[in-house]
């Protein structure tokens, strides 16, 4: 399984989104979405990075993004996005688009692919 260290990820990469206590548990999970996504294939350590971060911010959100709050009579209505899976397969492309990994036979899951 593809693995990056925590100093890959803040000197290469460079990465800010993350911390160090983090990493290893968002590296790891990075790391097996790219396993599913390229079939177990090799990766790049970009690309774990860019899922990581996504991964990261998955946690962050929770529901997802606030569009608008009420108090009187109490409603909260969350933004339309893309999903946490198509947002870190969205991630894995930017790094992995033209390298033939992402490709499954017949019709790609990233949608991008013929």
């Amino acid at each position: 399984m593809l693995t990056a260290g925590y100093e890959f990820y803040r000197g290469t990469y460079p990465g800010d989104k993350i911390t160090a206590a983090e990493w290893p548990v968002l590296s790891r999970d990075a790391a097996a979405c790219l396993e599913e996504l390229t079939l177990g294939r090799t990766a790049c350590q970009m690309a774990l990075c860019a899922v990581a971060e996504e991964y990261k911010a998955e946690r962050e959100e929770g529901a997802g993004v606030v569009a608008s709050e009420s108090v009187g009579s109490w409603s909260r209505t969350y933004a339309q996005t893309a999903s946490p899976a198509q947002k870190r397969r969205d991630a894995a492309w930017m790094w992995l688009g033209t390298t033939g990994l992402l490709y499954r036979g017949g019709e790609s899951l990233c949608g991008r692919i013929p």
